[in-house]
């Protein structure tokens, strides 16, 4: 099994490929990348960030990997560094098939990432509808479906119809992740055409980044070894909530993202 993961390099902190090539690895998935674009950290608690969007550089990588011959299992995008980037990315997707699985990087807790314009969120809508599942958390399941409807509390109607919406985009199959629930904690809602199924779990009271790629790395490594879908998403929702609360045990300063020592320790117990 081999996949092409599109996504940006953060040089320091944790995040997008820090995370994605240990996680898919760990799970014997055979990983390529496609850097989006360098970072001096991931964007979200450092100010002053360095960035360079590396768009040049993916259409002269996808032109190599193409005169080799290269062969994927799927092609998996997360964070990108313009919307200039979407028609390349789809490019990718058409050329090498498989699985398109999009982690429609956007922003979180209700703001965009530093990184991030209006041009990108209405150029992802395009990518969403060529995937064949998708991961937004709760915020960037918003900004695609335009339902703003104040963030607060989820009951089963809303998320029901933030999916339909969501589907009617394209996707059969995809992940809403950390959705505040008005029973209480947070929630997974994960959909395969009709059937809707929801994995709950408990607010830990902080988040680090590089959480939604952990999650996003783990569902998309077990859909592409043949998993269940909805097995993988339960499986994904334990370790990922796991790392956070493991992270916040160890005292893991917040901005330097997800621990993946303990992850790699916990992957290998429960799966391997």
């Amino acid at each position: 099994m081999a996949v092409l993961a599109v996504h940006d390099l953060s040089c320091y902190s944790k995040s997008s490929l820090t995370v994605v090539l240990p996680v898919m690895e760990a799970l014997s998935v055979e990983t390529a990348v496609l850097p989006t674009a360098v970072l001096s950290t991931q964007t979200d608690g450092f100010d002053g960030i360095f960035f360079q969007d590396e768009h040049d550089a993916m259409k002269e990588i996808i032109g190599r990997f193409s005169d080799l011959g290269v062969h994927f299992d799927g092609v998996y995008s997360g964070f990108l560094g313009s919307a200039d980037e979407i028609e390349t990315v789809k490019h990718a997707m058409e050329r090498f098939g498989g699985l398109s699985f999009v982690d429609p990087v956007l922003g979180d807790n209700g703001a965009l990432y530093q990184t991030v314009d209006e041009e990108l969120c209405t150029a992802m809508r395009r990518l969403v509808r060529h995937a064949d599942i998708i991961t937004p958390n709760f915020t960037e399941a918003m900004i695609l479906t335009e339902m703003d409807d104040g963030r607060g509390p989820q009951g089963q109607k809303a998320i029901r119809d933030q999916i339909s919406v969501l589907r009617s985009l394209g996707p059969e199959r995809g992940v809403i992740t950390g959705i505040p629930l008005e029973a209480g904690g947070l929630g997974n809602a994960a959909w395969s055409g009709n059937d809707i199924r929801l994995f709950q779990y408990a607010d830990a009271g902080v988040s680090y980044p590089g959480t939604g790629d952990l999650f996003a790395s783990l569902l998309c490594a077990l859909v592409i070894r043949g998993e269940s879908f909805f097995g993988s998403v339960s499986h994904a929702t334990q370790i990922a909530t796991w790392a956070v609360r493991e992270s916040l045990r160890l005292g893991r300063e917040r901005r330097l993202g997800i621990m993946l020592s303990p992850v790699m320790a916990e992957i290998r117990r429960r799966m391997l």
